[in-house]
């Protein structure tokens, strides 16, 4: 009981979203004594990709088109679901999830023993909290209007999220649908503005302007990919994180989304352009600096006939900016220490 209930602290006292289903599994297998494999499964609801195992434990004991074809079934009511197969009781329930991805995560277990009322029960109500655990997480990190992370959770975790980036170890069920090794993998980070965005303000009004905002929350979602951190920074800036295997790939990625923003057809306002500007992120970079690194390139853009994308590395490498001088302040000959205690 003492170990389950240092699970349930471990859900309910857990800020990194990507750490939460490590912790859910944590309490479940304290539920079962150890006695049960417990893990977590991934789909997209709107597609036909097959089952993805992020968390936990194999499920190669139990035949993989028994989970694809009885999951089917298995309601989205937070209620669990209970068979039998290869002679295990199986269970599973879908979780409530974050707002920042459109995919399913499915709790499962299978063991020896039959599941009692009581137990079933538990299960159920330590999704519960994991469910509770998430709202607050998106009540607190995301942006009231486009429900993007807001900029208050970059500058807070923006180590953890670098870490992750980076392709370090983490629990985050998204790191496992990443389209690249992300051991291999340099982090990116843009900055996006919006072009004449308080034009749109001034001929269309506020409603309209939010709209766009709306709109290009949107478009981020469908266009980056799941495990990509978007950010709202306020007013009409966005930021990106992503990995790509080098600085082409990146940019290819970030122009598919200013393309995406330069063909969509914003109500009333009709076209709406943005611009970009992109950085390498390293291991001894902070915040200031990438998001300094990547506003000189977005600012570049914005002076060069907006709607484009510009690597604040390629602008360096062209002479096209300059490397800011490192600051130091020159001491004068006769300066005199004392005088400043005298």
């Amino acid at each position: 009981m003492l170990s389950l209930l240092r699970n349930i602290e471990s859900i309910s006292s857990c800020r990194d979203r990507g750490k939460l289903p490590s912790a859910l599994l944590g309490a479940v297998d304290a539920l079962f004594g150890g006695g049960a494999q417990v893990g977590i499964f991934s789909r997209d609801p709107l597609g036909d990709a097959p089952l993805r195992l992020t968390t936990g434990t194999t499920a190669a004991h139990v035949p993989g088109s028994f989970w694809g074809e009885w999951l089917n079934n298995v309601q989205r009511d937070g209620s669990l679901a209970v068979s039998q197969c290869s002679g295990l009781h199986c269970g599973a329930l879908v979780l409530d999830w974050s707002e920042l991805s459109s995919e399913e995560l499915i709790l499962f277990f299978t063991t020896e023993q039959p599941l009692c009322d009581e137990r079933s029960g538990s299960v159920e109500a330590l999704a519960r909290i994991f469910g509770n655990q998430i709202r607050l997480l998106d009540y607190s990190e995301l942006d009231s209007l486009t429900r993007l992370l807001n900029r208050k959770t970059f500058e807070e975790t923006f180590d953890r999220l670098l870490s992750s980036s980076l392709g370090k170890p983490s629990d985050d069920a998204t790191r496992e649908r990443r389209a690249c090794d992300e051991e291999d993998c340099p982090a990116w980070l843009c900055v996006i503005d919006i072009d004449h965005f308080k034009r749109i303000n001034d001929s269309f009004g506020h409603l309209f302007g939010d709209e766009v905002l709306l709109r290009m929350g949107e478009l981020m979602r469908k266009t980056f990919r799941g495990g990509d951190r978007l950010f709202r920074f306020g007013g009409e800036e966005f930021v990106v994180i992503l990995n790509a295997p080098d600085e082409n790939l990146a940019a290819t990625g970030f122009d598919r989304f200013r393309s995406s923003v330069e063909s969509h057809e914003f109500p009333q306002v009709g076209q709406v352009t943005c611009s970009i500007g992109f950085t390498a992120v390293s291991t001894q970079d902070v915040p200031t600096d990438v998001v300094g690194r990547a506003d000189e390139a977005l600012y570049y853009a914005k002076e060069n006939g907006r709607n484009r994308v510009c690597s604040y590395e390629r602008l360096l490498a062209d002479g096209a900016i300059a490397k800011p001088e490192p600051a130091s302040a020159k001491i004068a000959d006769d300066f005199d220490i004392d005088a400043l205690f005298g």
